[in-house]
């Protein structure tokens, strides 16, 4: 998911240079790729997150909704597998010829990862697969009613997973996509909400990530905030 800002390259300068008298070390220098076109002026500058990986050129940044991005240049202050927050504008041409796009960074600095993405050993080493979520689901606790289930997923047409619910209250049908990012994917202009097994035997649906306007927000009549809200399948 793009994060834009539309802020000027001089105040992004201001922003990300140390305050008068402040003697910490600024983020190391970042060796750009020379073959790397910086874009026009006018263009805006991308914020975005996620976890570093080897590309076959250059390093590779993950977000957590699955978009992948080539990193321009080395920074001395990350290595793969961390996860990082970037600045910087997008690269015209880049060598790196991978990813939706590169990413000439003007800052990479790491950061806390947040609940929607942690390693595997949180969800118990359990993928989330189409068997495992389809289904009827309900929210965990002694008030789970699987005879009025919080949601459904069922199989649509080709590869389709279909989650049908209620979304602060509207009934809504959104599209459940599984892989390293598990997302249900709703119609615009709601975000995407993150998935994870805590398995072996439920299904947490996480916080929107980017949208405070959904937060918290309301999923079958359970409220998703904070760490999420376990769900458990109906038999």
């Amino acid at each position: 998911m793009r994060h834009w800002i539309s802020v000027s390259a001089a105040a992004l300068i201001a922003a990300c240079s140390d305050a008068p008298g402040d003697d910490s070390a600024p983020t190391p220098a970042i060796e750009s790729d020379p073959i790397a076109a910086a874009p026009s002026a006018q263009a805006g500058t991308l914020a975005l997150e996620g976890r570093l990986e080897q590309g076959t050129e250059c390093m590779v940044l993950v977000t957590p909704d699955g978009e992948r991005w080539a990193i321009s240049g080395e920074a001395d202050n990350v290595t793969i597998g961390d996860y990082v927050e970037v600045f910087g504008e997008q690269a015209e041409a880049s060598f790196c010829m991978e990813g939706q796009g590169t990413i000439i960074p003007s800052s990479i600095d790491t950061m806390q990862p947040p609940a929607r993405d942690r390693d595997p050993a949180r969800a118990g080493g359990i993928a989330l697969t189409r068997a495992y979520v389809t289904g009827s689901w309900v929210a965990k606790g002694v008030d789970a009613d699987c005879d009025r289930p919080d949601f459904q997923i069922t199989a649509g047409q080709g590869d389709r997973l279909v989650i049908e619910t209620s979304v602060n209250g509207t009934p809504e049908t959104g599209r459940v996509a599984l892989g390293n990012y598990p997302v249900i994917d709703w119609d615009d202009p709601l975000p995407d909400m993150p998935l994870e097994s805590r398995g072996p035997d439920s299904l947490a649906v996480l916080r929107p990530a980017t949208d405070a306007r959904y937060d918290p927000v309301d999923v079958g009549g359970a409220t998703i905030a904070g760490d999420g809200v376990e769900f458990v399948k109906c038999a």
